[in-house]
């Protein structure tokens, strides 16, 4: 995969203020953000109209873009405030930016074919849950990972899915490219990975879904090439791969459904690499701005940081409450320094 920018931190949403009332036109006041973003601002402040989302008024006041790294090809810092917006906003603008509660939606992978505005975070949900399972492990199990079983794995991933709305199912991505090969190496024929076939199944499909040419998700793959980056044991990310798709295929139709897999089409091409973080009332509601990764000619990752915040919370809070039923009882704030 080729990258052809780095923007790290090219988009920031520094305040998204939120009325407490929706049903009333909020009063324009400012935001106190200027603290938060005075180390952080390049481009001119713009502001964004009231927005609706969850019974909620909300209106992004202020837009802050930063380069922190020069870019050599791809979207120039003028083309991404051209984008997004400076000193004004038009309608195609405003409507880039699309508010949503963290806690109702769900984290997608970091990728630039995805087309609808998202909330983003390497690996997805999956990625996020991996993480906190990871630390789980070094604060029950120590060094020791003889007692992580598959079936362990397994039944803590069913038991956070238990936790999570229907309207917010786990995510997890990968793409045509990774089906292709899988239905070259069984063989098989239009595989399907959400409801495979038998046949595939007895031909070792699972097992197979674990390896790292199977993934496209290029944050999986790099967890599968290189676990030691993550402090992660080499069995771990296999393991949570095959409790996904294990409980993926025991889904029955037409019930709501905890899990879901995006098979993403055509090459990855990113121009630019988006950290969004938002401050102020934003940060307070749990709120974030989603983008669209993919826009007509335009491409780029984005990463939103305080969503995935919001999510490690979360995670910390589920794995300190399964922590209860172990001989180590850890705090959430423990394990959320741990993320």
């Amino acid at each position: 995969m080729k990258l052809a920018v780095l923007l790290l931190g090219a988009f920031n949403l520094a305040c998204l203020a939120v009325a407490d009332e929706p049903q009333k036109q909020p009063a324009e006041k400012s935001c106190p953000c200027e603290d938060y973003v005075k180390t952080k601002v390049v481009a001119p402040h713009a502001m964004l109209q009231a927005k609706s989302f969850a019974g909620a008024s909300v209106r992004l006041s202020k837009l802050v873009v930063r380069e922190d790294h020069q870019s050599s090809g791809g979207l120039s810092l003028q083309e991404v405030v051209a984008h997004y917006g400076g000193q004004s906003l038009n309608q195609a603008q405003r409507e880039r930016a699309v508010p949503g509660l963290v806690a109702n939606t769900s984290l997608l992978c970091v990728d630039d074919r995805l087309t609808e505005p998202v909330l983003a975070t390497p690996g997805g949900d999956l990625g996020e849950f991996l993480l906190g399972l990871a630390a789980y492990f070094r604060e029950t199990d120590g060094s020791e990972f003889k007692a992580v079983t598959q079936e362990r794995v397994s039944t803590l991933v069913q038991r956070y899915l238990e936790t999570i709305p229907a309207s917010r199912p786990l995510t997890f991505c990968t793409d045509e490219r990774a089906v292709h090969r899988l239905e070259s190496v069984l063989p098989a024929e239009n595989l399907d990975l959400t409801a495979p076939p038998e046949q595939a199944k007895a031909a070792g499909l699972l097992d197979k879904l674990a390896e790292v040419d199977s993934q496209g998700d290029s944050h999986f793959r790099l967890l599968l090439k290189r676990p030691d980056w993550y402090q992660l044991h080499e069995e771990l990310t296999p393991m949570v791969l095959k409790a996904f798709y294990s409980l993926l295929w025991k889904q029955k139709k037409g019930e709501p459904s905890k899990l879901e897999l995006r098979v993403l089409t055509g090459e990855s091409n990113p121009q630019a690499f988006m950290e969004v973080s938002c401050g102020g009332q934003c940060k307070q509601k749990g709120a974030a701005p989603m983008l669209r990764p993919k826009e007509g000619q335009q491409s780029v990752f984005v990463s939103h940081l305080d969503a995935a915040s919001v999510r490690r919370q979360e995670l910390a809070s589920f794995f300190a409450k399964m922590s209860r039923s172990t001989p180590r009882k850890i705090s959430q704030k423990r394990l959320q320094s741990r993320l």
